[in-house]
């Protein structure tokens, strides 16, 4: 048999083929309930079998726990990692192969020769408390080709133990608001149903629990028409409105039936809040959306690029459209502690002017509900044009004591010193971001792509799993957190894994701040750290990460 390795990393190592990651040493963990306990039990094959057998390992996870998921942690092609404002902390900005695809895996692997690989396992830590041991343990397997005979060699075997225990504490539920934008048209586009189709609405229901079982989220994007988001002037993406708008007369009705079915789907999955498409287009807020509109039976777009934001025609249709809107979203179950519009996406001071006349064409309409919008400068957010402004991480520090409630949001441009999660990052830049939302008392976290399988401003749908960075438009990683698996099954990325981890930190320290106060939790965060801590400076490194969670357990357990 050939010489093989089998050892156990955390999940804040990435493993590539061409270098050893770092070995877990311990084998007691701690958590409470409501925890996801996640590993990479990491293989390596030092050379090839001088036989023509085929080499195969059996991976045998037991525990009593259970929920236990075992995953292959896939290598996916990435050309471009970072834009050029980037920093020195990046594992790499070189194109090849990168570690984040999940998929699924009934433990057999097959090691290729000198590649480390490795395979995610998670343990849901629920319902329970005390002390459980959780074994793997690794058989080799050799296959004829020919005769697909298969031969278990006992001496080649690898076993290993590792034991939870799981205190009897809850942790708390997310109590911030997530919400990733939820591109409803790419899954059209990539799994080619039609668009609110009883297929279309399946996988619609699938990605949906996904988001909140899997990804904390809690709010989402809805498409009550199609989003005026990531879209070329004069271009358009797939048509995915919900509300079906009628006109006779200079009259509208609306037919509501897709919009309750959205509210009801998402009610039952858990999503507590709704954000509404925005208004009006993207970037200055000039023009409107595309609207479709039944005009005495005749199918038309009558809103879109070639209208302007301030057509007395669009505020005659938003006097008849918005409250209709409200009524039925708080109908739903929706109130208005529970909805978020938008005016426009990320306005800046070069349209001031129009951002402000777009907003006055719809403000009265939506008195007393939350209009936010992605706005990263300070001196836009003080002439008072947006009430809830959710700055970009690298400019957080202006709002960060003079706004609240407190949101954030990271994408392309944020890739210099703040955290985020392309590709080329480190795992522990992903996770951090848990600690820093707790010290700054982050109240949301907005991000622009959950499922974004289009390249820049949506002029080709692409294939997500050969193309991670939008056709060079975005750093890999950036566009999308899921990964469209078959029968309309959303597959998870380490990103996304390593993400969850960081709402699981900030859970903790809010469990922990239950029990002994905030400033001694933020004493704990600190210590023994030299970094100021804010977005652009904070402890690089997952030794910190890991030690922080043991830490915040000790306190726990006294």
């Amino acid at each position: 048999m050939n010489q093989s390795e089998f050892f156990v990393s955390s999940s804040l190592e990435k493993v590539f083929p061409n270098r050893r990651p770092k070995e877990l040493k311990q084998n007691l963990f701690n958590a409470v309930r409501g925890d996801t306990f996640s590993f990479q039990l990491v293989y390596y094959l030092s050379h090839a079998d001088s036989t023509d057998r085929m080499h195969y390992y059996d991976i045998v996870a037991e525990s009593e726990l259970k929920g236990m998921l075992i995953r292959e942690a896939e290598l996916v092609p990435a050309q471009y990692l970072a834009t050029e404002n980037r920093d020195r902390y990046y594992i790499s900005t070189s194109p090849g192969l990168y570690p984040d695809l999940l998929k699924p895996s009934n433990g057999r692997i097959k090691p290729l020769p000198d590649q480390y690989r490795s395979l995610w396992i998670t343990l849901p830590l629920e319902g329970c408390s005390g002390t459980y041991e959780f074994r793997i343990s690794a058989q080799g397997t050799l296959v004829d080709p020919d005769t697909n005979e298969e031969n278990k060699v006992k001496e080649d075997y690898w076993e290993t133990t590792l034991t939870v225990t799981i205190l009897d504490q809850d942790l708390p539920a997310l109590d911030i608001h997530h919400t990733e934008w939820f591109h409803i048209d790419c899954l059209c586009d990539y799994y080619h149903v039609k668009a609110w189709s009883q297929e279309h609405w399946d996988i619609v229901k699938k990605y949906i629990r996904f988001a909140k079982n899997e990804c904390e989220i809690n709010m989402l994007l809805t498409p009550i028409f199609t989003p005026p988001l990531d879209t070329d002037i004069g271009g358009e993406r797939t048509t995915i409105q919900l509300v079906k708008i009628m006109k006779s007369d200079d009259q509208y009705t609306f037919d509501f039936t897709g919009l309750k079915r959205w509210c009801t789907v998402c009610k039952e999955e858990g999503i507590s809040s709704l954000e509404i498409a925005h208004f009006f287009t993207q970037w200055g807020a000039r023009k409107t959306p595309k609207i479709i509109v039944w005009e005495d039976g005749i199918e038309k777009q009558l809103f879109g690029w070639h209208v302007a934001a301030t057509d007395p025609a669009y505020r005659i249709f938003l006097n008849a459209f918005i409250p209709s809107l409200i009524t039925e979203l708080e109908s739903a179950g929706y109130d208005r502690a529970h909805l978020f519009f938008h005016i426009s996406d990320e306005p800046n001071d070069t349209n001031l002017d129009s951002y402000v006349a777009a907003k006055n064409q719809i403000s009265d309409l939506l008195e007393g509900y939350q209009i936010m919008d992605a706005l990263s400068s300070y001196e836009f957010y003080k002439k008072g044009c947006v009430e809830l402004p959710v700055p970009s991480n690298d400019h957080i520090e202006d709002f960060h004591g003079n706004v609240k409630p407190l949101w954030t949001y990271y994408c392309i441009a944020q890739g210099n010193l703040v955290p985020n999660r392309f590709l080329g990052m480190p795992s522990a830049r992903n996770r951090i971001i848990g600690v820093l939302f707790y010290l700054y008392d982050v109240a949301g976290f907005l991000h622009w792509g959950y499922n974004y399988y289009n390249d820049e401003n949506s002029r080709n749908a692409i294939n997500p799993y050969v193309t991670t960075d939008g056709n060079k438009a975005f750093p890999a990683g950036d566009a999308f957190l899921v990964y469209p698996g078959p029968e309309g099954n959303p597959l998870s990325s380490i990103r996304n894994e390593v993400q969850k981890e960081a709402f699981l930190d900030l859970r903790y320290l809010r469990l922990l701040e239950s029990r002994i106060g905030r400033e001694s939790v933020i004493e704990i965060i600190k210590e023994d750290e030299h970094s100021s801590f804010t977005f652009k400076d904070y402890p690089r490194s997952s030794e910190y990460l890991l030690k922080l969670r043991c830490k915040v357990l000790q306190e726990l357990q006294k």
